[in-house]
């Protein structure tokens, strides 16, 4: 919440300040909200996005008071286009952890894309509602369905920011490995923890496979994503082995 609150607060120093507008010269919400997703969606909860990311600051609650106030979306464009194109360098402190949050990669959209990201966060944040038209056919992945192991091998790849593929998993007991493609650009792995079990596959980039070797008795267990945040946004499903 302080995070949010504080956000809110540099949005009224920019409006003031009348310096942090960007002028909208035909930017395309539609680019804009498919790259928020694929690079931004792992940090941030944007609803309207589909999005569930927890170590960077929660959009709406961050711009929805400002909005509220009658804060106009070119003052949320050129506040998040600043972020984007110089990011905070300093971490700052979790105060329910103590502990340094995450700190946003330099150019992790540029040019266009940049200004698409930003005219879209602008539109969308703190906003009741669902994306209509042709932002509706756009949105961030959800894990469904069941992974099924087939010949000692379980594979649930990584589809989103913060998804698996697949919502839940079986394996008969034994030997297994269980491999996890990512084909996203988001780092990810793949962990397996339950029944005395801990296990945690390397974390990859895109085109990379994490993949851990397991022996596991009958019972329930628990896969996920043990990158910082991913887990506390639902990269996690219950694995059952019988």
């Amino acid at each position: 919440m302080r995070r949010a609150l504080s956000l809110v607060g540099i949005v009224v120093a920019a409006a003031g300040a009348g310096g942090c507008n960007l002028v909208d010269s035909g930017t395309n919400l539609v680019n804009g909200k498919e790259q928020f997703i694929a690079n931004c969606g792992s940090c941030h909860v944007l609803t309207r996005a589909g999005t569930t990311g927890v170590t960077g600051p929660n959009l709406d609650a961050a711009f929805e008071r400002a909005r509220r106030d009658g804060f106009g979306e070119s003052t949320f464009e050129g506040l998040v286009y600043a972020q984007i194109d110089s990011p905070n360098r300093n971490p700052s402190v979790d105060p329910a952890t103590g502990r340094d949050e995450a700190v946003m990669p330099a150019d992790i959209v540029t040019g266009e894309d940049a200004e698409d990201v930003a005219a879209y966060v602008a539109a969308a944040a703190g906003k009741p509602g669902e994306d209509t038209g042709r932002l509706a056919q756009v949105g961030a992945a959800q894990a469904e369905g069941t992974a099924e192991a087939e010949g000692g091998v379980l594979e649930i790849p990584a589809t989103g920011a913060t998804n698996y593929e697949f919502a839940e998993a079986t394996a008969p007991a034994g030997s297994l490995t269980i491999r996890s493609p990512n084909e996203t650009p988001t780092e990810h792995n793949i962990a397996v923890e339950g029944g005395g079990v801990d296990e945690l596959g390397p974390v990859v980039g895109e085109g990379d496979v994490s993949e851990i070797q397991v022996d596991l008795e009958p019972g329930e267990y628990t896969f996920y994503c043990s990158v910082e945040g991913h887990r506390e946004a639902g990269m996690e499903g219950p694995l059952t082995v019988e």
